[in-house]
């Protein structure tokens, strides 16, 4: 592809001015006159002459009064004042059209749309034959590119969604990585691309990421693109409760794992997931309010459900993973804040809506009277909150 300077000599050398007969009398007449770089247009000015004109017409009596130089006489800037310039306009060059710019120096003058450059981006990613790192450099712009909401949500009509799932199965941990990177990004606080997530059964697919990877850097992004794909989907315990074709657990039985991988940032990843759904149990979804086209895909992914209809609150208990969180907040680690945080959290939320049975509401008890008030404070408990907590375990 050829630089910058080198087209820029290229236009230079390529431009001709032009000599016009009609250019040169201009110029020889005192005339000004501005001509475009390659026989476009002319424009040539005559400026009023100061000498009389030799005529044989009568003036007016007015005519030979002195000047009026009151303001309402005096004419302003966009004022006709009757003198009309001498001015040329030739038309249009007839010279033919030029066929000799390439797409390469079109696209170096004017950059490629996002969409042409997510298609490259998505072909050269899944090319086995180009070297890894690039290929990783190529997923890692097109994530950056997605960022944008109508990207993202170009990816269905681009045709972009195969390609990237088919990512999922590379051999190759960092391409399978960054395509699970890219699925969180995409879907993340956008309804419409989450819809298109689910239209394309991504989620057994990121349910098997996690299960068949001994990295933990895939299993991290894997619970990313979890997250973003349940965060506030109106069927999120629909999708956590079904039994997939080459998935032998559900989305729970993955949560429950995640609270007992072995890396902590995973363990961390996967406890905040679990308190964003305890909250976003009493959400309300309105479909009137939803577009059109996430609005099918609910009333379609509903139709194809096969198993009993239940709330987050039921699904994380029966799941076990309430009871998880209470076996590992027994003993209190102050290298693992985070997760404790959000193990806590959850169970708060979770014993506000009635959603602990007893034993694990005595359980939960316990702990929190084992926490002192500093140990509170150091898992983002604030007053107001430990106060509540202590008026429903009173």
């Amino acid at each position: 592809m050829p630089d910058l300077n080198e087209l820029l000599r290229w236009s230079i050398a390529n431009s001709t001015l032009p000599t016009s007969q009609d250019g040169q009398q201009a110029a020889g007449e005192g005339a000004q006159q501005v001509s475009s770089s390659e026989g476009g247009l002319t424009i040539r000015y005559n400026p009023p002459s100061s000498a009389t004109h030799s005529g044989t017409s009568a003036l007016h009596p007015s005519d030979l009064a002195p000047a009026d130089l009151s303001p309402a006489s005096t004419p302003g800037p966009g004022t006709p004042t009757g003198e009309i310039p001498s001015q040329t306009f030739p038309l249009p060059s007839t010279t033919p059209k030029r066929d000799d710019l390439t797409t390469e120096m079109l696209d170096l003058i004017l950059g490629k749309s996002d969409s042409i450059t997510m298609k490259e981006k998505m072909a050269f990613a899944v090319d086995e034959k180009n070297p890894l790192e690039e290929r990783v450099e190529a997923l890692d712009d097109f994530e950056m590119l997605i960022e944008l909401i109508d990207n993202a949500n170009n990816m269905p009509i681009l045709k972009l969604w195969q390609p990237l799932l088919s990512l999922l199965s590379s051999p190759e941990d960092e391409i399978v990585s960054n395509a699970l990177w890219i699925i969180g990004t995409a879907v993340q606080n956008n309804i419409k691309a989450q819809a298109a997530l689910y239209i394309h059964s991504a989620f057994p697919l990121i349910l098997q990421s996690y299960l068949n990877s001994s990295s933990p850097a895939v299993r991290s992004k894997a619970i990313y693109a979890l997250s973003a794909s349940l965060k506030h989907w109106p069927l999120a315990s629909q999708a956590l409760s079904q039994t997939y074709e080459n998935v032998k657990v559900t989305g729970y039985e993955v949560l429950l794992k995640g609270l007992k991988d072995s890396d902590k940032n995973v363990r961390k990843k996967v406890s905040f997931l679990v308190s964003t759904l305890v909250l976003q149990s009493n959400d309300k979804y309105d479909q009137k309010e939803l577009p059109n086209e996430v609005r099918n895909v609910i009333e379609e992914l509903t139709k194809s459900n096969t198993v009993k209809e239940e709330g987050l609150i039921d699904g994380l208990s029966k799941s076990g993973i309430f009871q998880e969180s209470l076996d590992q907040l027994q003993h209190v680690k102050e290298d693992n804040l985070e997760f404790e945080e959000n193990s806590l959290k959850s169970l708060i939320n979770a014993l506000k809506t009635s959603g602990l049975n007893d034993e694990e509401r005595g359980q939960f008890k316990g702990i929190w009277n084992g926490l002192n008030a500093q140990q509170k404070e150091d898992r983002g408990l604030e007053k107001g909150e430990i106060e509540s907590v202590n008026g429903i375990l009173a």
